[in-house]
C-alpha cells in the first residue's frame, strides 16, 4: 500500500512539474526579432529590450511628427514665395511720389522679413529634430536590429514590469 501511495504520489508531482517544463521549454522558443535580417548576436537583455523598445517608439513617434512638421513647414515656404511675388507685382506698380503707399509697401515687406525670419528658425529646429532622429535610428540598427530577445520579456516590459 505504501508503495502505491508513494508511487502514485510521484506521478502526480511529475505530472505537476512536466506541464511548467514543457511551457518553460516553449517559452525559450518563443523568440522575437528586430528587423527582417537574420538573427546575430546573443538574445537582448530585458534592459536591452526595453531599451530597444523605447528607442523603437521614439523613431516611431519622430517620424510622424517630422511628416506633419515637413507638411507645415512646405505651406509656409510656399505661402512666404505667394507674398514675395506679391510683393514684387506692388513694388512694380508702386507710386513712387506716393509717401503713403511707400510706407504701406515698406511695412509688408517688413513684416514679410519677420516671417521669413521666423521660418527660418523653425526650418533650423525642424532640421536639429531630424538630425536627433537620424541619429536613434543609426543607433536603433547598430544595437537591436536583427537581434533576438524572448518575447516574455516583452510581455514583461509592457506589463510594467
Amino acid at each position: 500500500m505504501r508503495l502505491v501511495v508513494a508511487f502514485g504520489l510521484s506521478l502526480s508531482i511529475c505530472a505537476a512539474v512536466l506541464p511548467s517544463a514543457a511551457a518553460a521549454a516553449n517559452d525559450k522558443l518563443r523568440l522575437g526579432v528586430f528587423g527582417n535580417g537574420k538573427p546575430v548576436g546573443p538574445l537582448l537583455s530585458r534592459t536591452e529590450l526595453r531599451e530597444c523598445l523605447e528607442l523603437r517608439g521614439r523613431i516611431k513617434s519622430g517620424n510622424e511628427a517630422a511628416t506633419a512638421d515637413r507638411e507645415q513647414l512646405e505651406k509656409e515656404k510656399a505661402e512666404l514665395l505667394r507674398q514675395g511675388e506679391e510683393l514684387k507685382a506692388q513694388f512694380a506698380a508702386l507710386d513712387g511720389s506716393s509717401v503713403e503707399a511707400i510706407e504701406q509697401y515698406r511695412e509688408r515687406a517688413l513684416a514679410r522679413d519677420k516671417a521669413i525670419d521666423a521660418f527660418e528658425a523653425r526650418t533650423s529646429e525642424f532640421n536639429g529634430r531630424v538630425t536627433r532622429l537620424s541619429e536613434d535610428r543609426a543607433g536603433f540598427s547598430q544595437r537591436c536590429d536583427n537581434r533576438r530577445f524572448d518575447e516574455l520579456d516583452e510581455i514583461a516590459i509592457r506589463n510594467g514590469k
